[in-house]
Order: structure tokens, then C-alpha cells, then sequence
């Protein structure tokens, strides 16, 4: 199986693009950190996993990742794991849409326990003092002041949801970039010379070589001579 050429791997790895793509993934695991905030300040039992933050991690690990292979050590090994973490990451992408995309649909949903409606309902469990204090500082801004609850979890997860499909692609297209530089480096590697056989035509060549100058000199002794 032919392996891969680190030269020509690192002449053909787009080295400023990944970093790009590192840059735009940190910026979207902050938003996907800030929303999931939002969403459990909002209502911390209902239509909640906690999403956003676990993947908002996830997409972090990432982009050191990516900054790995782009910045400090680019090339074939730290590309590769930066593959392994983007398979991960994919995985929590594909997790978090599908549970905003169901929580949007279904905004009663209960995951957490049996008892979510209860507990958010309660004025003694720890949530409460931690949703009014959101909500006072929510609600102070102008954009936000008649907001209610199911309009700020709405608005929260709508983001999430659209910032975890934009990390989806971004690991998509590393994917791409990463195959597509393992594939040209792949052509560019020198055949392998089995030694025996590397060793045996260099004999043939000086014998051949041998048998041309003793032509040679035979051939000039001939035409010098006196008959």
C-alpha cells in the first residue's frame, strides 16, 4: 500500500484556509456555548440536553485541531488527527440538530426527568432564582422586553440549530480538504526499488558498459594496423 509523501503532502495542505476554517469554528462554539445559556436561563427542565454546550466544547477541541495542522505542526500526522476529532465532531453536530430540530417541534418535550413540568413550575428548586435573574436581565434589553418564555427558548434554539448545521459543513469540508491533499501526495511517491533487483541491474549495466569499451579498443587496434 503506497504511503503517503510528506513533501509533497505539505506543498498541497491549504495551511491559511484551515486556519480559517479553525477561526469560524471557535467564533460558532462561543455562539453555540452563549445559546445554550439562553436556552437553559429561559427554562432549565424543558426541551433541554444541554446541546449546545457539550458540542460548543467539542467544536473548541476542534479548532486546536485545526490550528495544530494549519499553524504549528502541519502535516500528514497532525492532519490525521485533527480527522479523528472532526469525526467526533460530527457526530455532536449531527446530535445537536437533530434534538433542536426536535425541541423546535415539540416544545413541551421533557427529557431530563418525569417531573419537568412541576419542577419548573416550583418556586423552591434552584432554577427559579436562576430563570428570574435571566429574565430581568433578558428583558431589560429593547430588542427583547416582550419576550416570553417559548419566544426566547424559540429564538436560542433557532440559532443553535443554524450554527450547528454551519460547524457540520465546516467539518464536512475538512474532510474533503484533508482526502483530497492525501490523494495528491499519494501519487507523488517514489516507487519502491527492491535491492536484489536494483543490485542485479547495475551489474548488467557494467558488464554491458565492459563489453562496449573492450569493443572499443579492438575496433581502434584494427584500424591502425599494418597488413
Amino acid at each position: 500500500m503506497p504511503s503517503i509523501n510528506p513533501e509533497s503532502f505539505k506543498k498541497s495542505w491549504p495551511r491559511c484556509f484551515v486556519i480559517f476554517l479553525g477561526i469560524v469554528e471557535v467564533v460558532a462554539a462561543i455562539v453555540l456555548i452563549i445559546t445554550e445559556l439562553g436556552n437553559v436561563g429561559a427554562n432549565f427542565w424543558t426541551t433541554n440536553v444541554f446541546a449546545g454546550g457539550w458540542c460548543g466544547l467539542i467544536m473548541i477541541i476542534h479548532f486546536f485541531g485545526l490550528f495544530v495542522a494549519g499553524c504549528c505542526a502541519p502535516g500528514p500526522p497532525a492532519a490525521f488527527r485533527a480527522v479523528v476529532i472532526t469525526v467526533i465532531a460530527l457526530l455532536a453536530c449531527g446530535a445537536l440538530i437533530g434534538f433542536d430540530a426536535y425541541f423546535i417541534a415539540q416544545p413541551t418535550t421533557c427529557i431530563l426527568t418525569s417531573s419537568c413540568s412541576s419542577n419548573a413550575a416550583s418556586t423552591t428548586v434552584f432554577s427559579y432564582s436562576f430563570r428570574t435573574s435571566f429574565f430581568t436581565a433578558f428583558n431589560s434589553l429593547s430588542a427583547f422586553k416582550s419576550y416570553s418564555e417559548s419566544q426566547t427558548k424559540y429564538l436560542f434554539q433557532t440559532i443553535q440549530l443554524s450554527i450547528g448545521c454551519l460547524c457540520f459543513v465546516l467539518c464536512i469540508i475538512y474532510m474533503v480538504i484533508y482526502y483530497v491533499t492525501r490523494n495528491k501526495s499519494l501519487g507523488n511517491v517514489a516507487p519502491h526499488e527492491n535491492p536484489r533487483t536494483s543490485n542485479f541491474q547495475q551489474q548488467q549495466q557494467q558488464q554491458q558498459r565492459g563489453a562496449q569499451q573492450q569493443q572499443q579498443g579492438q575496433t581502434q587496434w584494427n584500424a591502425n594496423r599494418r597488413y
